[in-house]
């Protein structure tokens, strides 16, 4: 056991104690007596002077112990454990983490990298400690041991960690910690320069210098790309563009030191997966030199006779039409009917209404504009021509009404629950002018996007149950999904450690870095929730030591007065 004061600074009242004796000794009794002569009187006073000693009483004693008392109860002590204090270590497990430490290190796979000197740092953090909680801090921050954990299971634990995420969510860390262990020593490893108050940063690595790609975008024939840099001088690359292995396009780009050079490739075929890799000399960071764009191509099915269906999905990148009169018996992605009724299998349809012998026509004046099945597709005054014979949509669960013409008929409705997506329309494409206008393939890309099984995400990112990735590639699901996993992460890219003095000194007693390792420390104020409680004096208290002390003042100044007026 242990004593400890959680107000240590209400022990200086300790020194009012010789203030009491003082007091003490000054209010000495004196009596007034009439005499005949003055100098035998004088005589006997320096006498006395000399001889003057204080006299204990109880009433010093008490003063006294009210004051050491007064002292010792507003600093408030208490009793602890011995026990370890308990440690949080949170790992930067973001892309930078994987660099090579040192610019010598740069173009060895076998060099130490910033994760090991991580690793290494917190296994020693984690030594003599009472409980340790090890998180790892990447898009989303998660504990990589339970607390009770062993030594050798935390060991085990670091020996699996894997950087690679596009970002390091500190933030939510530190909230997942103070959860788990309030009160607690926190510590951050990581390369980049942060002031987190009460929690001691410690940031590894040196500058180095790396190029990687930081954007990649297909636009209208073409296709963008951006190269960030983190070196002091501007560098050169070559970046190249393949798909399925075979080279599409190449360029040189120029990068600014510390900046961003890009280059735009015009390909006529955007179709496929395009991956961009960058091929110059070795750099600190290899996973942010390759990245992927695109999607997997769409299977659609269709027995459009009248061509304008047929033309309107060619034209959607990344779709692979198909003609075929028996088209709702195949088994498809995507099927596209327009002679009515619904296909036999379970495959998403897009269904339109058997052209009518004498239809009658109207226009369009309600649709939902905001729904994602309309996007650029205004459907404003379009004439559809309606089978007299047929009776209109009932009200059915699981279907929503996307466009009602003047009467509020409805003529085109989306399946949205109980099945796969399904859109009808209410008319034939070829009596109707909605083949006329840009309307008309917009909502058809609208339906090819809403069932592309493709997702491009960043590294770290969750996509499925497969996921997240801290791998750049493009992972294929059994269920027939895609997923393209990139960093594209420019922040990453630069990796952020200056180098530099940190911004403020440690000054608290946390254990010191391994001495192989370049780190620097930072330590201010979380807030209140993290800073011990009555560690300053209060409004309250101070005044009350006031009151007590003007309280013996006046008892020495009313018993002067006394015994000097008798």
């Amino acid at each position: 056991m242990n004593l400890t004061f959680h107000s240590p600074a209400f022990l200086w009242l300790l020194a009012a104690l010789p203030v009491v004796v003082l007091l003490h000794y000054l209010r000495a009794r004196r009596l007034r007596h009439e005499v005949s002569a003055l100098f035998l009187w004088d005589r006997a006073t320096r006498a006395a002077s000399r001889r003057r000693r204080i006299r204990p009483s109880w009433l010093l004693f008490v003063q006294l112990l009210f004051t050491a008392l007064a002292a010792f109860a507003l600093a408030r002590p208490a009793v602890v454990s011995r026990r370890a204090p308990d440690v949080v270590v949170i790992i930067d497990a973001s892309a930078s983490m994987r660099a090579a430490a040192t610019a010598s290190a740069v173009g060895d796979d076998r060099a130490t990298t910033r994760l090991d000197l991580a690793t290494d740092l917190a296994l020693e953090l984690g030594q003599g400690a009472g409980r340790v909680a090890l998180v790892r801090a990447g898009t989303v921050a998660r504990l990589l041991a339970p607390l009770e954990a062993t030594q050798s299971e935390r060991r085990e634990a670091i020996a699996g960690l894997e950087a690679g995420d596009a970002s390091a969510d500190i933030g939510g860390a530190l909230e997942l910690t103070g959860a788990l262990l309030p009160g607690a020593d926190v510590h951050v490893v990581t390369d980049m320069e942060m002031s987190l108050g009460r929690a001691t940063v410690h940031v590894v690595g040196e500058p180095v210098t790396n190029l990687g790609i930081s954007a990649l975008e297909i636009g209208i024939g073409q296709v963008f790309i951006g190269v960030v840099s983190s070196g002091p001088q501007p560098a050169q690359t070559r970046v190249v563009l393949s798909r399925d292995g075979v080279e599409l396009a190449s360029a040189e780009v120029l990068v600014p030191a510390g900046g961003v050079g890009s280059a735009t490739f015009p390909l006529p075929d955007l179709s496929g997966v395009i991956q961009a890799r960058l091929d110059g000399p070795s750099d600190a960071l290899a996973i942010d030199d390759v990245a992927f764009v695109g999607s997997r191509p769409l299977q659609v099915v269709t027995d459009d006779t009248q061509g304008a269906v047929t033309r309107a999905l060619s034209a959607v990148p990344n779709t692979q039409v198909t003609y075929s009169r028996g088209a709702g018996l195949l088994d498809a992605e995507v099927v596209v009917l327009t002679g009515g009724g619904v296909p036999s299998t379970q495959a998403p349809y897009v269904s339109f209404a058997a052209p009518s012998p004498e239809p009658v026509y109207t226009v369009v004046r309600d649709f939902a504009r905001a729904h994602p099945l309309l996007r650029f597709a205004d459907l404003s005054d379009v004439v559809v021509g309606l089978d007299p014979q047929l009776e209109p949509w009932p009200e059915e669960a699981g279907w929503r009404v996307l466009a009602r013409t003047t009467d509020l008929t409805p003529i085109i409705r989306v399946r949205e629950s109980g099945g796969p997506l399904a859109l009808e329309f209410a008319f034939n494409p070829s009596q109707s002018d909605l083949t006329l206008r840009p309307a008309f393939p917009a909502l058809l890309a609208n339906v090819v996007g809403e069932l592309r099984s493709t997702t491009r995400l960043r590294l770290g990112e969750a996509a499925g149950a497969a996921g997240p990735w801290t791998e750049p590639g493009a992972y294929p699901a059994e269920d027939g999904t895609l997923t393209l996993a990139s960093l594209l992460s420019a922040n990453e890219s630069r990796l952020p450690v200056s180098g530099g003095e940190s911004v403020l000194r440690a000054a608290g007693s946390a254990q010191a870095a391994p001495a192989n390792t370049a780190v620097a420390a930072n330590e201010g104020t979380v807030g209140p929730d993290v800073a011990p409680s009555g560690s300053a004096p209060t409004f309250g208290a101070v005044v009350l030591c006031a009151l007590a002390l003007a309280a013996l003042l006046a008892e020495w100044v009313l018993r002067r007065t006394r015994f000097a007026g008798s």
